[in-house]
């Protein structure tokens, strides 16, 4: 769900971040989602509810 969302939202975004600041600087939008994700990937998901078993 987060991709549909994602991906409906952040184009619109990044067109009033073009407008207002340029073409180029507006894939700083990217960048940091990326970023936002290699977060999510590396720390985020981990699990903090130790009460749940993983296997």
């Amino acid at each position: 769900m987060m991709l549909v969302v994602g991906g409906g939202i952040m184009p619109l975004i990044q067109e009033y971040l073009a407008k207002g600041l340029g073409y180029m600087n507006s894939y700083w939008l990217v960048a940091a989602m990326l970023g936002y994700l290699l977060f999510y990937a590396l720390i985020g998901s981990k699990n903090v509810n130790k009460d749940i078993p993983v296997d």
